[in-house]
């Protein structure tokens, strides 16, 4: 038994929204063969783009921040955009370009590439980009023009670029049509960019349609929970960085509760830090930590993304949660509801889109944000 808490102000576990944490584990491979089409890239060699699909919590959003780094290391520019829908996710893309123009002497093929998108009502000044709502298609495919031509102007000065789009999910299908169409058609030119296209499962079906060729342009990844392993290197790690150790059985007691999601196994692994009184930390402090992880989940994690749920959608929620780990029929859903599937089509297709659920085959739901299940089965009962 330790005298004292573990100092909270050395807490080494990182919970948050794209927080890198102080291990990154299980990652290993996808990041060994970024770095390899990233060196073939710069040697004027092709290389397949990165599609990330997974869960919420799963660790895409860090994945990401990593492979933009590594980009960084071998001196490409970065554009990074998450998607929110509407015309804002694509007035950022353009103000980012804009900015990497500036920076490389603003060249006239890509200026003239930008004012084409004479809907989009764009101005490139300095460092920005200023962007209304009227659009109109046949201007805004000059998209896959800006994609190119910024491409094109990095190469010129013996650099590349690394594009990464989070939440893809969320994008207007057109739009990622235009963009899946530049990073071909640069791909086509020989041109050093590489794309990491991130988001729900779903995407993969979304890109899918949006460009018939998407199965050759991407290399999949599909990020799942990490394995038992994965799980004590990222607990024990850090710890033992600070002279600190783990019980196995206290590890194995994380591993339970977090189901292996990267996102839980740090906020369990931080909670219990703050709430251990033994040494090593014991499966008793994990259980001391539970109320402290029970009450962050639910107000950081489960609470805000029920809070964008209307309440006419909440039915299907709370049926869908009924019926425990999915996935599930959306007939059976249905039923839990006292309705048929087309009386609840438009329901799941916005919580489809707001990123709630997912369909993991055709005539089936399941929730994409992990255990939430049980948080809806205990705070909407």
């Amino acid at each position: 038994m330790a005298t004292e808490r573990y100092d909270p102000i050395a807490n080494p576990y990182a919970p948050g929204a794209g927080t890198p944490p102080p291990a990154l584990v299980g990652r290993g491979e996808l990041l060994a063969g970024a770095e390899v089409a990233l060196r073939r890239l710069r040697a004027a060699r092709t290389a397949q783009h990165l599609l990330v699909t997974g869960l919420r919590g799963v660790g895409k959003t860090v994945l990401l921040a990593k492979l933009a780094a590594l980009g960084e290391h071998h001196a490409f520019r970065v554009l990074r955009v998450e998607a929110t829908g509407g015309d804002d996710t694509i007035a950022g893309l353009l103000r980012q370009a804009g900015r990497l123009v500036e920076d490389l002497g603003g060249r006239g093929g890509v200026r003239r590439a930008l004012r084409a998108i004479e809907s989009v009502s764009l101005t490139v000044a300095g460092t920005g980009a200023s962007v209304s709502r009227r659009v109109s298609d046949p201007a805004r495919d000059a998209l896959a023009d800006v994609v190119v031509d910024v491409a094109a102007v990095a190469a010129d000065a013996e650099l590349g670029v690394v594009l990464t789009l989070d939440e893809a999910q969320r994008l207007d299908r057109r739009d990622l049509r235009r963009i899946l169409a530049g990073i071909h058609r640069a791909g086509q030119d020989a041109l050093p960019i590489y794309a990491v296209v991130a988001g729900t499962p779903d995407l993969l079906g979304g890109v899918a349609r949006a460009a018939t060729y998407a199965e050759r342009l991407f290399e999949v990844a599909s990020l799942g929970p990490l394995s038992v392993d994965e799980v004590a290197e990222a607990v024990a790690q850090p710890a033992a960085e600070l002279g600190v150790s783990w019980a196995p059985q206290a590890v194995e007691r994380i591993v339970e509760r977090s189901s292996g999601y990267p996102f839980f196994v740090q906020t369990w692994a931080y909670h219990t830090w703050n709430a251990a009184v033994d040494d090593p930390i014991s499966a008793a402090d994990v259980d001391r930590a539970a109320p402290h992880v029970e009450a962050a989940l639910d107000a950081s994690f489960f609470a805000v993304r029920m809070a964008r749920i209307p309440p006419s959608r909440l039915a299907y929620v709370r049926a869908l949660a009924s019926l425990g780990p999915g996935p599930h029929p959306s007939g059976e859903v249905a039923a839990a509801m006292g309705k048929t599937t087309r009386q609840v089509g438009s329901i799941r297709n916005r919580l489809v889109a707001d990123g709630i659920v997912y369909s993991p085959r055709h005539g089936w739901v399941e929730f994409a944000v992990p255990h939430l299940d049980r948080y809806v089965s205990r705070a909407f009962p």
